[in-house]
């Protein structure tokens, strides 16, 4: 059963890491597609925002692969940061952004946020 957890819980979070690293590459490939970029400047911040989230992923893929949990937690930690100071940040964008713009802003860490928070805790309560 506890063998189980750990699985679970690295599981999730070696998910999480491929989805940063596949979300990233997309933002940075195609930053078009995910969003209509206004301007070359929000063309530029949204493949920096990729360019972070594939160094996080990778980062957690390659202790995933290596077998590291202890490296592969501290990766996720480092992504469940950036994704929680993204979705404050989306909370106070509203003046700069509008209604619809500060949504967006705010929801689209949502995902990783839950699953870090879901494989960090896992993890944590069985070591």
């Amino acid at each position: 059963m506890m063998r189980e957890r750990a699985q679970a819980s690295t599981s999730i979070l070696a998910l999480v890491a491929a989805a940063r690293v596949a979300v990233g590459a997309a933002m940075i490939i195609a930053p078009s597609r995910i969003f209509s970029p206004g301007s070359g400047t929000e063309t530029l911040l949204m493949r920096t925002i990729g360019i972070r989230d594939v160094v996080l992923g990778s980062g957690g893929c390659a202790a995933w692969a290596r077998g590291q949990e202890g490296e592969l937690r501290r990766w996720a930690t480092v992504g469940l940061a950036s994704d929680g100071a993204d979705f404050v940040t989306g909370l106070r964008s509203k003046p700069l952004v509008g209604s619809s713009g500060a949504l967006i802003a705010t929801l689209s860490p949502v995902p990783f946020v839950a699953a870090g928070i879901l494989g960090l805790t896992r993890s944590l309560r069985r070591s």
